[in-house]
C-alpha cells in the first residue's frame, strides 16, 4: 500500500516523505513500542493519550512513517528543513527533525482513519469473513471455530479479545495472500457500534452466540442488547449466512432476510442440536444432530470436549454449523472439540494447593455468573466455594441483580462465599438474609484478605469458582494462594 494511497484513503494530506513509498499493512502499528523497522506508526488518541506524542519514538525505533492528528494551534506546513512546523505535538516534533524522508501524513481523525485503511485492505482479499458476536462466549467460540477450521485451511482470528473498534481493524490489517479464512470478535457497550464493525469487516457469517444481561448501563435491557448484537446482520448480503442460537428467545425473532439462517441449540427443532448430554468434572460428551431442512434428523456422531458446562456444548454446535459450510469432515471435527483448550480465565479447571480452582474471572455478567454456578453445582466435590468480585457496568438495577445471586447462592449447596467489592457486598448481604450460615460467609475489600480466608478455611480437595468483572482482576486471588 503506497503513502498516496493512505493519504488519498484517509482524506489526510501528505506533509513528508515520498508518495510513493510502499507500506505493508501488516507492518502498521498503534503502538510505538511494538513498531518494527520498516513500520507505519498511526497515532491514535484517547481520553488518558496523544499519540502525537510518540512518533518521535516510533521514527527512532524506525518507522519510516507516521499518521497523525491535526493538532489546534499548529498550521499546516512543509517540512522546510526536515523538522514539521505542523508537529504531532511538541515532544514529537522535537524527536523528528533528523527524519528529513520520513513519512508523515496529517488527518482530521485517526480512529476513523484506522478504519478506513483497514477496510480497503480487507477490500483486497476475496476471502469468507466470519464475524462472532453474543453477550456470552463470543471469544471462546471465536477460538473454537478458527480452531476447528484451521484442521484444513490457514485462518487468521482476532488476538485475545482485541473486539472493538480498534482491534477488529488491527486484526484485518493482517490478512495475507496465504489467509483462506479470517475469524474476528465483534463487542460493544454502545449502540451503533458493532454495525460500525461489520461494515469495516464485510462478513459473509455471522454468529450470534447469544443475548444476555450484559452492559444494561449503555443498552438498559436485553431488548438493547438485542438490538445492538443483530446490527452485525445488516452487512450481510444475498449470499451471506447468520448462525445463531435457535434456543435464545431473543434471537428466535430474527427471521430470513436477504441471508440463509442455520439455528444451533439442543431443541430438535434446530438445524444442528444435541442428544444425550453428559456434563462431568473433567469433559462434556454429547451426540451431534443434523437437520438438514428434512423431517428426520441425522445422526452425525459422539462427539467429547474436555471442557465445563452445558455453554460448551452451545458454543461447539456453533463452530459445528460454520465447519458445515466449509467441508470439515467429522474425524476432523471430533479431534479439534477433544483437543480443543479454553481461553485463559474461562472456566479453566487448576489445582493449586490441593483446591480445585475454577478459573472463570476473566469477565462477568448476571448471565455468565449463572450459568457458572449452574457448572459448579454439577461438579463432585464435598465442599464448594465461590469467590465473586462485582458484576460492572450493569447500570441502575446493579444491586438488584447481585442480590439475586445471593438468593440464588444462599438456596445451593455452596458451603463458603467470599464476596469483594462494593457490589458484590449486596451479595454478601442477600445470602446472610436468606439463610446462609454466616459462619461461612465473608466480605472482603481486596485480594489479600480472599486468599487469606481461602488459606485459612477450604480444604484440600474442594471446589472454588472464581468470576468477576474484568477490573476485578480475581484472578490475583489465585496467585497469592
Amino acid at each position: 500500500m503506497l503513502a498516496e494511497c493512505i493519504t488519498r484513503i484517509t482524506k489526510g494530506k501528505l506533509l513528508s516523505g515520498e508518495p510513493d513509498v510502499e507500506i505493508e499493512p501488516s507492518d502498521i502499528s498503534t503502538d510505538s513500542r511494538m513498531i518494527k523497522k520498516g513500520g507505519f506508526f498511526i497515532a491514535l488518541k484517547g481520553p488518558n493519550y496523544d499519540g502525537n506524542d510518540f512518533v518521535g519514538d516510533a521514527f527512532e525505533k524506525g518507522a519510516v512513517g507516521a499518521l497523525v492528528g491535526r493538532v489546534k494551534g499548529h498550521p499546516s506546513a512543509s517540512l522546510g528543513t526536515g523538522v514539521p512546523r505542523v508537529p504531532p505535538s511538541p515532544r514529537g516534533l522535537r524527536r523528528t527533525g533528523k527524519s528529513r524522508k520520513k513519512i508523515l501524513i496529517e488527518t482530521k481523525d485517526t480512529t476513523r482513519a484506522l478504519q478506513a485503511i483497514a477496510a480497503n485492505h480487507r477490500n483486497r482479499f476475496d476471502i469468507p469473513v466470519i464475524c462472532v458476536t453474543g453477550s456470552n462466549g463470543k471469544t471462546t467460540v471465536k477460538d473454537m471455530i478458527s480452531h476447528v477450521l484451521s484442521q484444513k485451511y490457514s485462518v487468521l482470528k482476532t488476538e485475545g479479545t482485541k473486539n472493538n473498534h480498534i482491534g477488529v481493524p488491527q486484526t484485518l490489517l493482517k490478512i495475507k495472500k496465504s489467509h483462506d479464512i479470517c475469524v474476528l470478535e465483534l463487542g460493544a457497550n454502545h449502540g451503533g457500534e458493532i454495525r460500525r464493525l461489520a461494515e469495516i469487516a464485510r462478513p459473509d457469517t455471522v454468529v450470534i452466540t447469544n443475548i444476555g444481561l450484559a452492559h444494561l448501563k449503555f443498552f438498559h435491557n436485553l431488548e438493547g442488547v438485542f438490538e445492538a448484537k443483530k446490527e452485525a446482520l445488516e452487512s450481510l448480503g444475498r449470499s451471506g449466512l447468520a448462525i445463531i442460537n435457535g434456543d435464545d428467545p431473543f434471537l428466535l425473532k430474527i427471521k430470513s432476510g436477504p441471508f440463509k439462517i442455520i439455528r444451533f441449540g439442543m431443541k430438535e427443532t434446530n438445524d444442528f442440536f444435541a442428544k444425550s448430554v453428559s456434563l462431568g468434572k473433567e469433559k462434556v460428551k454429547f451426540t451431534l444432530f443434523h437437520r438438514r431442512g428434512i423431517s428426520r434428523p441425522i445422526r452425525v456422531g459422539k462427539f467429547e470436549m474436555k471442557l465445563l458446562g452445558l455453554h460448551s456444548v452451545y458454543n461447539a454446535l456453533a463452530a459445528v454449523a460454520v465447519a458445515s459450510q466449509f467441508d470439515v469432515s467429522c474425524a476432523n471435527l471430533k479431534r479439534a472439540f477433544y483437543y480443543f483448550s479454553p481461553p485463559h480465565m474461562r472456566l479453566n479447571p487448576v489445582k493449586v494447593k490441593g483446591l480445585e480452582i475454577i478459573n472463570d474471572s476473566y469477565n462477568s455478567n448476571p448471565s455468565s455468573m449463572r450459568s457458572a454456578l449452574d457448572i459448579l453445582d454439577d461438579y463432585p466435590a464435598e465442599s464448594k466455594w465461590v469467590v465473586m468480585g462485582d458484576m460492572l457496568e450493569l447500570g441502575k438495577r446493579s444491586g438488584l441483580f447481585h442480590r439475586d445471586l445471593g438468593e440464588r447462592i444462599a438456596k445451593s449447596d455452596i458451603q463458603g462465599l467470599v464476596t469483594m467489592g462494593r457490589l458484590s457486598r449486596y451479595t454478601y448481604l442477600k445470602a446472610r438474609a436468606c439463610g446462609m450460615n454466616s459462619g461461612n460467609l465473608w466480605h472482603c475489600s481486596n485480594h489479600h484478605e480472599v486468599a487469606r480466608i481461602l488459606k485459612r478455611r477450604a480444604k484440600k480437595g474442594d471446589a472454588v469458582l472464581f468470576k468477576g468483572s474484568r477490573a476485578m482482576e480475581m484472578e490475583k486471588v489465585i496467585e497469592k494462594l
